[in-house]
């Protein structure tokens, strides 16, 4: 923007001293010379001319302006300054000293963008206003001078209150600018325009039209002015002959003179309806919201007003509605006197075609959009744009030949048309001409450049294809900082962010290039192109479930046959991509039967036939892969060097280097395309840094170096070669500088595991230990289903002498892979580029470098014979003979694998930990008990709803319950509540239990808080807090611990609460406390402990403390990922402080023995289906039971007096324990599971029973193996 506006400056003083050159003396000439070649932007030679002019005149002002210009382009102010002062000082002060000052103001940036948005403001006028007070804001009160001066007045002008200062100061300037035809041009519109210097005005424009600049132009609005005058009054008929003598074919203005003179000899005046008048003054000042209401007003009034209609259809057509005003103007040619409006319909005609072909083509309907263009042609062939709008359609739809040519043909006939020019620019960019575009762009002049529409950015463009040129060259520093530049210039085009987006990649800069195209979505979420180029950057990164996702969010109506094009590139790369994992996990005849059911997505499309020919290769299918390629090549007499690429692309990755190579060497050299010219380099750049990987594989580092340099030299932070390099520096025994190369990439990269691999890699090869052990971990928890990442970390674990781990992950590998060779995959990183090679002279490498740095674009395969050079040889070194065919060795690692999805187990037990669900259940809990007191039969029927929150879940509980433990017997009655003589009746009762919880299954978090069932004769709040996850330094130890209150469900009484036969109330216990436990599980055996504290609560009970202790070992029988089997040794120990285990007022009926011990041996079989999953757990060992002695009413020593003080006796047993439970869950459909558990528990003379059973719904589908073991869904009431 700053070089445009100076641009503009010059040309003001340029045309202002036009009429001084037109002496023949020395100074005028000079004069002449320094404007020309400060026009052609020669600064140099420019201020060489005005220093001979200050020579013969020191005080010359067009010398002193020119050079203070020329610092002010230069970013000088100070200087610029200096020559101000000079020219200030002179008397009187001449007009170059106001232009420089105003040059100095506007080149501040601040003022600068205040300029730029005043230019880009559009024709309302509130917008108008807006640019107007921008306007005045640069000039800070001081006079506009030179070509600023010319827009901001002819801008001025259409605003409400600004036509007579805008008049003025146009007047002015036409006198300081006499030989300026636009200045010109903007007074008499301006004075046609205002109703009292119409006349004024039309015999201006009468003048201008004959002009070869603004002709066109003026001829044109001389004829609106004098539909605007209507019929003529006797003194102004001489206006509209002179405007038939130069157009005599032109009826509307005959007729509308003809009417004037006839009204002249009736002795009548015809005058406008004063509204009217007012209206069409709106009208013309751009003031629609005035002017609508107004003709409305009138057409109410008089329907069939010829002027009402005609200016009605204007406004509508101002509006863009172009039906609406093809309709009024229709109305209004029927009408008598309506001829004059027949031009401004055949004008909405013309526009509606065009408005209408441009919908059609947004639409994908090409036809009818081309159908309608010629339409619009025929109707009026001298407008340019129906050929204007057909070039634009052909250069969308990439036929770009056909698009240049018809924007040539249009300026042939338009020199300088704006919208042509423009258009021209823009398709020799996309094509692939960014030299042509930018001759083009220097050559457009300031004046040019200002009738651009606001869209076009013109330095935009011209940096644009400055970073293509520079992109050919191979120089990426030139063309990010030309894209960088270009963005600054146009900040919201999403081609202009793809193109530095583009730079980023090839750097290395992943985050970079993302941030960059994610910025523009955050301020415009929907707009189509933003979409679209964030679609492309995901393409390119091989994030096609991202870029479909994106893609996805642009409405099918609003997609151009581009967008569809890649929607199918998109499904044809994520079905080659599944066919690959599929292939991986060996299912090898599936797989290709995927890629067979692929083919027709390529629809013999060459781009595409690649991608599935190199899918075909990664399963292991390579010739078949390549055959499909060269039937490509061969089916076409002529290939082309694109589809030739394409090829050897496919040749890369199925390691046919020598082919790949020869295939490069014959393309070099050829015209490329924009997408050739970035294919060719990015193979390039592939073939390089696989050959420098065999090398150092054959341990020929110097050679290895020599290849990768010339890459290293183009992408200086790629990740890919400087990972070759680093590990070069490992294979040299430099761990140090491996590290040091590896360190930025790391940061940059964090979650890349074959960055990971790369660095635990060199770590291991250095004895950091520590480093590979964690750098390779952190690979298996990013990619924990990739087998090439498996098979990577198990070879770091056996150099660790982890091997019985490494021994698994292979196992895993294997099993994905069914006996494919497991490919090692290497690190990529990134790292400057150095102009030595640092491994000459090292023990066993050679003593000079080799010619491989300087052996042309495409260097030999790595078997031909290498020479080596002395360092003063390079300029003159020659490439090797190119016959020998490569064949690269076995232990060359595979870079082109695309990243697998985390294995299929590992995204089930994803989904399985956060997809929401609902379940219903149904449980039944009995036991032995007397009837009364002890025994309970206790249904529940839970309900919970869980719903996924980001990474967390939140899940409504609704439990109803139903407890019965049947009627007290009469001789029970002495141990129930008080010990009364009244019938207790049936115990049971009912309730609803609700309750709200949490879960964070990344950080073991769980949290809950409800209330016991409601309608119990107690209920009070209850809930709890747990965590349970793995230390950091070991993920086989973990740790646990929760705090809780949870009610007692051991009887009636300790649940609900009970009431004897007199209303006496009591019970309804909870336990509220804590609990923390440590665990080890290394897969082959386990170790628990655990510990409790918890005081119970209840109502008319007394208090009581509970500690629990326990530990256990457990080994593993069997442990493979579909069926486990283990057995242990267990132990624990509980103590109350008080015996509660009676049903008497005071007692809570819970089990609370003073000492209780037990040892067993448990075991569990658990076993996993593709539909079904069960357990089995038992346990048998020996329990020992004590309990103290206890008052019938403790807490109550009166009634325990009244009573004549009863006790409990005190038991003590010892006897052999069982337990038995089995679960089971069984899928239904991809989210309907149906699961089910039993349960018995024995202890000497007690029995307890549980079963339950549910039906779960998952909200999201799930395939895969179930899960193992299985988890039963179970009552928030259950033990």
């Amino acid at each position: 923007m700053r070089r445009h506006t100076l641009a503009i400056a010059i040309l003001a003083a340029l045309a202002s001293t036009a009429s001084v050159a037109e002496t023949s003396d020395p100074q005028s000439l000079l004069i002449e010379q320094g404007y020309y070649w400060q026009a052609k932007k020669n600064p140099e030679r420019a201020l060489e001319t005005w220093q001979k002019l200050l020579r013969l005149s020191p005080d010359q002002p067009d010398a002193l302006y020119g050079i203070g210009l020329i610092q002010v382009q230069q970013n000088h102010p100070a200087e610029a300054q200096k020559y101000l002062a000079r020219l200030q000082a002179l008397s009187p002060v001449p007009r170059q000293a106001l232009q420089l000052e105003q040059d100095i103001t506007v080149a501040v940036p601040d003022n600068a963008k205040l300029l730029e948005q005043a230019r880009e403001l559009g024709e309302p006028e509130a917008e108008r206003e807006q640019a107007v007070a921008l306007y005045r804001q640069i000039f800070q009160g001081r006079q506009p001078q030179g070509l600023i001066a010319r827009e901001y007045y002819n801008t001025l002008g259409f605003t409400a209150k600004g036509s007579s200062e805008a008049i003025a100061g146009l007047q002015r300037l036409t006198r300081e600018r006499p030989n300026d035809p636009i200045v010109a041009l903007f007074l008499a519109k301006h004075l046609a325009r205002n109703p009292a210097t119409r006349p004024d005005g039309i015999r201006a424009l009468a003048k201008l039209a004959s002009n070869n600049d603004v002709g066109g132009n003026a001829d044109e609005t001389w004829r609106f002015a004098l539909v605007w005058l209507g019929p003529p009054k006797p003194d102004q008929v001489s206006l509209f002959q002179q405007f038939l003598t130069v157009h005599p074919d032109d009826s509307e203005i005959r007729a509308l003179m003809n009417k004037g003179i006839a009204q002249g000899k009736g002795g009548g005046t015809w005058q406008r309806d004063p509204q009217m008048t007012k209206a069409f003054k709106a009208l013309d000042d751009g003031d629609l919201k005035t002017a609508e209401p107004l003709l409305a007003a009138r057409l109410a009034q008089k329907s069939n007003d010829v002027d009402a209609l005609g200016g009605m259809g204007v406004l509508r057509q101002q509006q863009e509605r172009y039906s609406d005003a093809e309709n009024y103007l229709v109305q209004a040619t029927r009408l008598p006197g309506g001829a004059a409006w027949q031009s401004a319909l055949n004008d909405v005609r013309y526009w509606n075609l065009i408005s209408q072909s441009r919908d059609a083509q947004r639409a994908g309907r090409s036809a009818q959009a081309r159908d309608l263009v010629a339409q619009a042609e025929r109707l009026n062939p001298g407008q340019p744009g129906a050929a204007i709008a057909l070039a634009g359609f052909q250069a969308q739809d990439n036929q770009f030949d056909d698009a240049e040519a018809g924007y040539r043909k249009v300026l042939a006939r338009h020199p300088g048309d704006p919208d042509a020019l423009s258009g021209l620019i823009n398709v020799l960019s996309q094509s692939g001409q960014p030299d042509e575009a930018l001759k083009l762009i220097d050559s457009v002049s300031p004046a040019q450049r200002a009738k651009f529409a606001p869209s076009v950015k013109i330095n935009a463009l011209r940096a644009t294809q400055v970073g293509k040129l520079a992109e050919q060259r191979g120089d990426l520093k030139a063309a990010q900082a030309a894209y960088r530049q270009a963005l600054d210039a146009d900040p919201e085009n999403p081609w202009t962010r793809f193109a530095l987006a583009r730079m980023y990649l090839r750097d290395g800069q992943i985050r970079n290039a993302r941030a960059l195209i994610d910025g523009l979505l955050k301020s415009q979420p929907n707009q189509p192109d933003a979409l679209y180029t964030s679609t492309l950057l995901s393409a390119q990164l091989s994030e096609w479930k991202q870029a479909e996702a994106t893609l996805g969010r642009i409405p099918t109506a609003q997609r151009t046959a581009d967008m569809n094009e890649l929607a199918t590139d998109i499904a044809l790369h994520q079905q080659t991509d599944i066919a690959i994992e599929t292939a991986r996990r060996g299912q090898r005849p599936e797989a290709l039967a995927l890629l067979g059911r692929s083919e027709p997505l390529t629809r013999n499309k060459p781009e595409r036939v690649a991608v599935l020919a190199a899918a075909y290769v990664e399963v292991g299918a390579a010739q078949y892969g390549l055959d499909m390629m060269q039937k490509v090549v061969e089916n076409n007499p002529n290939p082309t060097v694109d589809q030739k690429l394409l090829y050897a692309n496919v040749l890369l990755k199925a390691n046919k280097y020598s082919e790949a190579g020869e295939i490069l060497r014959e393309v070099q050299g050829q015209p490329l395309t924009e997408t050739g010219r970035q294919r060719y380099d990015d193979l390039i750049y592939l073939y390089r840094v696989k050959q420098a990987d065999a090398l150092r594989e054959k341990n020929d580092l110097v050679a290895a170096y020599d290849m990768l340099s010339p890459a290293l030299a183009q992408r200086p932070n790629d990740a890919l070669g400087v990972g070759a390099l680093a590990r070069m520096y490992a294979a040299s025994g430099n761990g140090k500088k491996a590290m040091e190369l590896y360190a930025p990439l790391i940061q940059q990269n964090p979650n890349n595991a074959r960055l990971q691999l790369g660095l635990a890699d060199i770590a291991l090869k250095g004895n950091d230990r520590g480093l590979a052990q964690s750098a390779s971990d952190k690979a298996l928890a990013l990619e924990p289903g990739n087998p090439e990442i498996l098979t990577s970390v198990a070879r770091i674990y056996q150099g660790l002498g982890k091997n019985s781990e490494a021994a698994e992950l292979l196992r895993k590998a294997l099993a994905i892979e069914n006996a494919m060779k497991a490919k090692t995959q290497v690190a990529q990183a990134s790292a400057p580029g150095t102009s030595y090679n640092p491994f000459v002279g090292l023990p066993g490498q050679r003593r000079q470098v080799t010619d491989l740095t300087v052996a042309g674009a495409v260097p030999p395969p790595i078997d031909a014979p290498t020479k080596s050079v002395t360092s003063n040889a390079f300029a003159s070194a020659t490439s090797n003979d190119l016959s020998d065919p490569f064949v690269p060795p076995s232990s060359i690692a595979s870079i082109d694998s695309p990243e697998l999805s985390p294995a299929r187990r590992a995204l089930d037990t994803i989904l399985r930990d956060r997809t929401g669900y609902m379940v219903q259940g149904l449980s039944v809990r009995s036991n032995n008990g007397e009837k009364g007191l002890s025994k309970i039969t206790d249904v529940e029927a839970p309900f919970e709803a869980r719903m996924p929150v980001g990474d967390n879940t939140v899940a409504l509980r609704v439990t109803p319950v139903h407890l019965s433990a049947g009627s007290v017997k009469a001789e029970s009655l002495s141990r129930f509540g008080k010990g009364g003589t009244e019938p207790a009746g049936s115990q049971s009762d009912s309730g609803v239990g609700l309750a709200v919880a949490f879960e964070n299954p990344d950080q073991g978090l769980k949290a809950d808080v409800g209330v016991s069932p409601l309608g119990f004769l107690y209920n009070t709040l209850v809930g709890g807090v747990s965590v349970s996850r793995p230390f950091e330094a070991n993920s086989n130890f973990r740790y646990g611990a929760n705090i809780s209150r949870r009610p007692v469900t051991d009887s009636v009484t300790s649940f609900a609460g009970s009431e004897d036969g007199a209303g006496n109330k009591w019970g309804g216990v909870t336990a509220n406390g804590g609990r923390g436990e440590l665990s080890y599980d290394n897969q082959k055996l386990g170790v628990y402990g655990y510990a409790s504290l918890h005081e119970l609560l209840g109502n008319n009970v007394e208090d009581n403390t509970r500690l629990e202790l326990g530990s256990g070992i457990y080994w593993y029988l069997r442990n493979n990922p579909r069926d486990t089997l283990t057995l242990g040794i267990s132990g624990s120990a509980m103590t109350f402080k008080e015996n509660q285990d009676f049903y008497t007022y005071g007692n809570g009926g819970y089990f609370s023995p003073q000492r209780f011990f037990s040892l067993g041996v448990p075991i569990r079989w658990a076993q996993s289906f593709d539909r079904f999953s069960y357990q089995v757990k038992s346990s048998v060992g020996l329990q020992h039971i004590a309990q103290d002695g206890a008052d019938y009413f403790p807490g109550d020593s009166t009634l325990q007096a009244t009573k004549n003080n009863p006790k409990y006796d005190s038991t003590s047993k010892t006897g052999v324990g069982y337990s038995f439970n089995a679960a089971a869950e069984y899928r239904l459909s991809s989210r309907f599971y149906l699961g089910g558990e039993i349960g018995l528990d024995n202890a000497q003379d007690y029995r307890q029973y549980a079963g339950n059973a549910y039906l779960r719904y998952l909200f999201e589908d799930l395939s895969g193996p179930m899960p193992l073991p299985v988890s039963p869904y179970r009552s928030p009431y259950s033990n």
